[in-house]
């Protein structure tokens, strides 16, 4: 589908809505779906949000795996051993507080939590490729 249909789609979708709604102002249909079309750019924006997995990985060996390894003081930890809403979860905002590691965690920068997240999320149990740490 090429720029010239879609801008048909669109208009065709605009005079079908003036058509159909005669009560309503035209100012305030067109406003209507301006802000519908804002909201549906906005949203695909935010959710495409990704880190960078190659930098997660090597994050997470530098920051977490000290301790969280076979003979480490902490639990193991790696990608495979959670599903990705567990990581989601790990993830969520403010959790990390509770983490005996919190102090660890807020070294870290926004940017370099994503990208750690996106790491281990992509080598998760229930991803397409699970991985260990390795």
């Amino acid at each position: 589908m090429n720029n010239s249909q879609k801008t048909l789609g669109i208009e065709n979708l605009l005079f079908f809505l003036l058509k159909k709604v005669k009560n309503m102002n035209r100012k305030c249909i067109l406003i209507l779906v301006t802000i519908f079309f804002s909201f549906c750019f906005i949203s695909l924006s935010v959710a495409g949000k990704k880190g960078n997995s190659r930098k997660g990985k090597y994050l997470f060996r530098k920051n977490c795996r000290i301790c969280h390894r076979p003979d480490g003081k902490a639990q193991e930890m790696s990608p495979i051993q959670k599903k990705t809403k567990e990581w989601e979860t790990v993830f969520a905002p403010g959790k990390y507080k509770e983490f005996k590691c919190k102090s660890e965690w807020e070294k870290l920068s926004e940017e370099d939590l994503i990208d750690m997240f996106q790491y281990l999320r992509d080598g998760a149990s229930d991803s397409k490729v699970p991985r260990g740490c390795g």
